[in-house]
């Protein structure tokens, strides 16, 4: 994108398109990482013996009220698992959103610089008066 493009986009929007793709790209990295806080919150709040682990030894204690002290295999492994989980989103959306970002800067936000001189932004027109035709 040359620097007349560039400058006629950015007077026009009134930001520069860059802005506008990094916007968005932190947008969706803040969907990411709430829908894995999500992930994490909800499996913490199931009980380990929903996830598969087995019950301690001791028939006596009630099984509702374990804490991940008591498992704690099951809180290294959700853990692990919800980073790993992350890591793949996160390289998931760099990748896909490099791509983005090339195709609109490309193809979206950009005009023919051989029109650049023959664009006139709204606010450089100059009314004219209304001559009265009789």
């Amino acid at each position: 994108m040359t620097q007349q493009v560039e400058s006629l986009l950015t007077e026009h929007l009134r930001y520069t398109p860059l802005s506008l793709i990094d916007d968005i790209i932190n947008t969706v990295n803040t969907i990411v990482y709430r829908a894995i806080e999500a992930i994490e919150n909800g499996l913490f709040s199931i009980p380990p013996q929903q996830l598969g682990y087995s019950p301690d030894s001791d028939e006596s204690r009630d099984t509702s009220t374990l804490t991940d002290l008591d498992h704690p295999e099951a809180t290294a492994e959700i853990e692990n698992g919800v980073h790993q989980l992350e890591t793949l989103l996160e390289a998931t959306v760099d990748k896909t959103f490099d791509k983005f970002e090339i195709y609109a800067l490309r193809n979206i936000l950009t005009v023919d610089p051989s029109l650049v001189p023959w664009m006139r932004l709204g606010h450089y027109e100059v009314p004219l008066p209304v001559s009265s035709c009789r």
